[in-house]
């Protein structure tokens, strides 16, 4: 796996503008130039900076002298750092407002897309291993579960399949760097769980419609011999997807959730269902806030999110008990991952799961609950690790 410094990729893409990949409508403005050659690369920059580093697009108007000329693009990191490499194209005394984040659409670029290509194959001939980082984005489909919409990320490609299940308010985005990691040996199929995301909100969240839900999934797509990866509800739902349907999974990784499950969403019920602007929304949701990016969206009534707080706190409740029976009830290969800041999976209930069950091994990284966020590079590496030995 490559390694490069936020310095190797600016270099790398310096070298690569140039009038051929500069926007049109820049190009009617003010030509391109060597010594500007930043200018009209802002859209097509901030894609490739979000195939190498992931996170959100950010999109501000461009004001000169009171007019609007045009609009501008940079990037927002997974932790929060605001990342633009392209900002100094502005000479003549332009603006930059107002900021609002902006999902990237699923699918190859419609406009500029040839530019974008042109552009990332120069920066991943620059920076040299970019195949993996930079595979194609993934496609969004939909299917139909008595009558209810389930929207999945299918990122493609030739290998074998993995499905990737969320934990409470995430959605199938989230496995975005490591579906990049792990191509193009594995192909990773992520939905947006019930009542997550672009799917539709299900009459209950019970354990049954959970696990339902992936078994029709890979029914509709005709998969055999799966390996299912869950990061917490998800983890469980992949080891109780296992436990009823023995013949369809053959290896689980489980990301630091337990046998056990005694937790409370409650909390989240104070969060603003509406507000006017994506900065209030962040303040309402104060220290939530950096975990819950995927998450915000614009409708046409102000800012929100993708779930409905009290669904998340209903699916915690129908979450909780003892699922040992369904842990034990395997004995295919599986891989428990746990961060060692994690206040859901002790350190001792994750040991116990290991020594109980055939054929399982423990990782601990050092992260908090989400450890494929916190600790993404380390946690690629021995998912990649485990999937090697199957």
């Amino acid at each position: 796996m490559a390694t490069w410094l936020l310095t190797d990729i600016e270099q790398a893409l310096r070298q690569s503008w140039s009038a051929g990949t500069c926007s049109p409508d820049d190009l009617e403005r003010a030509p391109w130039t060597s010594g500007n050659p930043a200018w009209g690369h802002c859209d097509i920059t901030a894609l490739v900076v979000h195939d190498l580093l992931g996170g959100d697009l950010v999109l501000g108007e461009v004001r000169l002298g009171g007019e609007q000329h045009g609009h501008h693009w940079w990037n927002r990191l997974p932790g929060g750092l605001e990342v633009d490499l392209t900002r100094e194209q502005f000479r003549r005394g332009q603006t930059v407002t107002p900021v609002r984040v902006v999902e990237r659409p699923v699918g190859r670029p419609l406009r500029r897309g040839d530019a974008y290509r042109t552009l990332r194959a120069r920066v991943g001939q620059r920076l040299g291993a970019l195949s993996a980082a930079t595979a194609e984005e993934p496609a969004r489909h939909a299917m139909r579960i008595d009558g209810r919409l389930l929207s999945y990320l299918d990122h493609g490609g030739p290998g074998r399949p993995l499905l990737a299940l969320h934990g409470h308010f995430g959605e199938a985005r989230t496995f975005d760097r490591l579906a990049r990691e792990l191509a193009p040996d594995w192909r990773v199929i992520a939905p947006d769980q019930r009542g997550h995301g672009h799917s539709d909100r299900p009459a209950d969240f019970s354990r049954e419609g959970y696990v339902g839900d992936a078994a029709a999934l890979a029914a509709r797509l005709g998969l055999e011999n799966l390996v299912v990866l869950g990061h917490s509800l998800g983890g469980v739902n992949a080891y109780q997807l296992a436990a009823r349907h023995p013949g369809l999974v053959t290896a689980l990784v489980v990301e630091d959730i337990g046998a056990e499950v005694d937790d409370d969403l409650s909390f989240c019920l104070s969060w603003p269902e509406r507000a006017p602007t994506r900065a209030a929304l962040v303040r309402g949701l104060a220290g939530s806030a950096p975990y819950l990016t995927d998450a915000i969206r614009e409708y046409s009534d102000g800012w929100g999110l993708a779930f409905a707080p009290e669904d998340m706190a209903a699916s915690q409740r129908r979450l909780n008990g003892d699922h040992w029976h369904d842990w034990l009830a395997g004995d295919c290969p599986a891989l428990l991952i746990r961060g060692t800041r994690s206040d859901v999976l002790g350190t001792g209930h994750a040991r116990a799961m290991v020594d109980r069950r055939p054929r399982t091994r423990l990782v601990e990284l050092e992260a908090g609950h989400t450890v494929h966020d916190t600790a993404p590079v380390e946690y690629a590496a021995v998912v990649r690790d485990f999937l090697a030995g199957l």
